[in-house]
């Protein structure tokens, strides 16, 4: 009797996610990257507070830009898509990170030409950059980050991740380099933001292959079908 009260009240341990579990992470991911849900708008909000954190060198103002921020979700939904080879999610997932970096870098070219005239340098960005610090630095937030996206007694550390990676920063500081045609500034944004996104989606794809989502594809094509609707 014991041993089947025990399988009874058994719970899906940290590397183990039940049925429900991945039902709800790919519904919540797959919404919270649509136009009604505001991503879009959050995305320019952060750029908006972020770029003139990076003009003035503002610590404070960059993090509550990041936090702010959702550009992890479409990198998650990615790796999402390519564990559980649905072709669909991933052209939705890069087409959706695509428009967000076009929105942040047109909206961070802008307001760096309002303020141009009273700042000129970013020293956020370094000269000399090393991806593989970033890469490693994004792989462990990312396997931070597709945790709690799945474990609900997780989802607290959220902040706390997209804080720990940089995505936001670096986007917006490439917009910065172009407004003030700074190639260099621009270059070594764009290999920062392509480190922390390879090392987040990678990431991201082995805690979802661990966690069982390699069959979650009809679940996603549906949750897409369903918010495509909305």
């Amino acid at each position: 009797m014991r041993m089947v009260w025990f399988f009874k009240h058994h719970e899906p341990s940290l590397l183990e996610a039940s049925k429900h579990e991945q039902a709800e992470a790919v519904e919540h991911l797959i919404a919270q990257e649509t136009l009604h849900s505001g991503y879009y708008l959050l995305v320019l909000l952060a750029t908006l507070i972020i770029t003139p954190g990076l003009l003035i060198n503002n610590v404070s103002v960059i993090i509550g830009g990041m936090i702010l921020a959702p550009l992890m979700v479409p990198i998650l939904s990615l790796a999402l898509s390519l564990i559980s080879g649905n072709l669909h999610g991933v052209l939705r997932s890069l087409k959706i990170l695509a428009l967000s970096a076009v929105i942040s870098l047109a909206t961070a070219a802008a307001i760096t030409l309002v303020m141009a005239r009273a700042y000129h340098v970013v020293s956020w960005i370094p000269e000399e950059i090393t991806p593989g610090i970033y890469i490693f630095i994004a792989f462990c937030s990312g396997i931070a980050g597709a945790f709690a996206w799945v474990k609900e007694n997780l989802a607290s550390s959220i902040a706390g991740v997209a804080i720990a990676v940089s995505l936001m920063p670096p986007l917006c500081a490439a917009g910065i380099g172009m407004a003030l045609l700074q190639p260099l500034l621009v270059k070594n944004s764009l290999i920062i933001l392509g480190a922390n996104v390879v090392g987040i989606c990678v990431a991201a794809i082995l805690v979802f292959w661990v966690l069982g989502f390699l069959g979650a594809g009809d679940v996603e094509e549906k949750a897409i079908h369903r918010n495509s609707k909305e």
